[in-house]
């Protein structure tokens, strides 16, 4: 993103780089080219300080959250408010950082971090998505943190990318934009990993460039669900083109 925004093939401004991991090399790229950085580290919000932690300093709204989260299954009740208090409490702090900046756009590149309600209730509304998240598979096919070795290990014949916006499940937002690539027999993990990266790059770009635009509509399909159309006439080509270099060998 830094590079296309430099170069002047992205319309945007980036505010403030955050992350969970104060060794990550996104800040210290992100300082070279004078751009805020902070960190939240989540691991400050463990169960230890958890047992510290007085109700009134979760969020007024903690009880909605619970009710409205779709990201832990399969867990008991009290396991789900603890683990959503911690995050919840780690948002807070996020939250205060991006507060002052008033961001029309929250970009996920490498965050490993789930997303709770309560954060996305700052951004989200009925008609507008404000967090955009890369995913390394084509959606709904392989959600959770190891795309690319989920897609290998399955035997797929063809792999892929999804720009999606976030909402309150796990890699189940609106989907914006995908593209694919071949995998070839001889094809190792790390080849598919750096074949996805290359896509990754072009296309998530791309796809803040069309919301800069305005080129991004959402609408309701049949069964209600939001979809995401791409107003830009040259989409088409632009994916050909991916296309194109993804399958050249």
């Amino acid at each position: 993103m830094i590079d296309r925004i430099e170069a002047g093939k992205l319309d945007a401004e980036i505010s403030l780089v955050v992350s969970n991991n104060p060794d990550a090399y996104g800040l210290v790229r992100a300082q070279k080219h004078g751009i805020p950085t902070a960190v939240v580290d989540y691991r400050n919000y463990g169960k230890r300080f958890l047992a510290e932690v007085v109700q009134s300093t979760l969020p007024k709204e903690f009880d909605e959250v619970v009710n409205r989260q779709r990201i832990y299954s399969g867990l008991a009740d009290g396991e789900v408010r603890d683990r959503l208090a911690r995050l919840a409490l780690a948002e807070q702090e996020v939250l205060a950082l991006l507060k002052p900046l008033n961001p029309d756009l929250i970009c996920l590149a490498g965050f490993m971090r789930l997303i709770s309600p309560y954060f996305i209730g700052h951004y989200n509304t009925e008609d507008r998505y404000g967090i955009m998240n890369i995913h390394p598979a084509l959606l709904p096919a392989f959600p959770g943190t190891d795309g690319y070795g989920a897609t290998f290990s399955y035997g797929c014949r063809f792999g892929g990318v999804t720009v999606h916006f976030i909402d309150e499940g796990e890699d189940t937002g609106p989907i914006i934009a995908q593209a694919i690539y071949p995998i070839w027999p001889e094809d190792t993990l790390e080849v598919v990993r750096r074949r996805g990266l290359e896509l990754e790059y072009a296309i998530y770009s791309q796809c803040i460039q069309w919301m800069a635009q305005g080129d991004l509509k959402l609408v309701r399909g049949e069964d209600g669900r939001p979809q995401v159309r791409i107003l830009d006439p040259e989409y088409p080509a632009f994916l050909e083109q991916l296309t194109q270099q993804a399958f050249a060998r």
